[in-house]
């Protein structure tokens, strides 16, 4: 049978890599409008039907409850939710009422107004973004990534970068959780935790962040120069991602890689290499070393899993002890028989 589970994750994926910078500009418009309303002491109210409600169930349950730390609670308002409300007014006005009417009784000035929709041409969310539009209130539309009534009425349109309703739904159910955490982590600063840097190439300055960021997870951390990469080096990093939740890979400077190597290496610059290797799904983060080991970063990051490939032993593997001392793991993954940096450099001499 073939996997359905593993298709949809694909499919997901692919969406993902769609995304473009537009829909982060848009992301973090969003973020300021939603924190400036509740720092005012105003409101969120959201609405949406079917998988939308959820969703829209779900952003005020976080809101109102909590999302990642205990704090005050803070107010939201789904449309969704009082059901003899909602049915009294399907009833009476008509279901494209229904988010209208709660808008008209419950809108302050100050307030936003959260619209879900995959279509983003849902009639009743619509008419309630025609009244805020009307009355002052500020909108932000979660929607799919065609033009829609809502795309043209929202103050912020936040669009998914797909055209299939599972994948659009999958990808608002993101939103609605970094939007979450976005407000939370900015109304209650002293209680938010470092956030993992969003790029992949870490920078120096960075490396204090990322150390306290990646204390809750389960970190793994390896190394190389990865001046010729090959089969070999894919499978080793392959393994050594699935061992936890993330991959960091300290990766030797071109003045490190021509001491250990010889005048003539590297072949590739840093930048290049470091641009190949983020490219590989598998590698979460990587970080440029200067010294001949990675024995700073790794005492600095304190990874939960030290990996090396099968040519190491621990007793030579720099940095295991400091990672054992703290509780951690040091793995050995075999080699990939037939795929070397040195066997591949031997026969493209015995070429020339």
């Amino acid at each position: 049978m073939k996997n359905f589970l593993f298709e949809d994750l694909n499919q997901l994926r692919f969406s993902l890599f769609s995304a473009d910078s537009g829909l982060a500009n848009c992301f973090s418009r969003a973020v300021e409008m939603t924190f400036a309303c509740l720092k005012a002491g105003s409101k969120l109210m959201v609405c949406g039907n079917g998988g939308s409600a959820a969703d829209a169930e779900h952003l005020a349950g976080e809101i109102v409850g909590r999302f990642g730390f205990d704090r005050p609670s803070l107010p939201c308002v789904s449309f969704c939710t009082p059901s003899a409300t909602f049915t009294a007014i399907a009833n009476d006005y008509g279901y494209d009422q229904v988010f209208r009417r709660q808008l008209q009784g419950y809108a302050r000035p100050g307030d936003v107004l959260i619209g879900i929709s995959t279509s983003g041409n849902s009639p009743n969310v619509v008419a309630a973004f025609e009244l805020a539009r009307q009355t002052g209130i500020k909108t932000i539309a979660m929607t799919g990534s065609r033009d829609s009534k809502l795309s043209a009425l929202a103050d912020i349109c936040l669009r998914s970068p797909s055209e299939k309703t599972p994948r659009i739904q999958e990808i608002h159910a993101v939103m609605v959780h970094s939007l979450c955490r976005a407000v939370e982590e900015l109304m209650f600063p002293d209680k938010a935790q470092p956030a993992l840097p969003h790029e992949k190439i870490v920078r120096p300055d960075q490396l204090d962040q990322l150390a306290r960021a990646i204390k809750p997870w389960r970190s793994v951390f390896t190394n190389g120069c990865f001046d010729v990469l090959h089969p070999g080096h894919v499978y080793v990093l392959e393994k050594a991602r699935r061992l936890g939740d993330l991959l960091i890979l300290g990766l030797n400077s071109d003045a490190s890689i021509s001491r250990l190597k010889g005048p003539t290496r590297p072949y590739h610059r840093f930048a290049d290499r470091a641009t190949v290797l983020t490219a590989l799904s598998m590698v979460d983060y990587v970080i440029e070393f200067d010294e001949d080991t990675p024995a700073h970063l790794i005492k600095t990051l304190t990874p939960k899993i030290l990996v090396k490939g099968g040519d190491y032993s621990i007793e030579t593997i720099v940095g295991a002890d400091h990672v054992i001392a703290n509780g951690g793991e040091v793995i050995i993954v075999p080699l990939l028989e037939g795929h070397s940096t040195t066997g591949i450099l031997n026969a493209h001499q015995s070429k020339l």
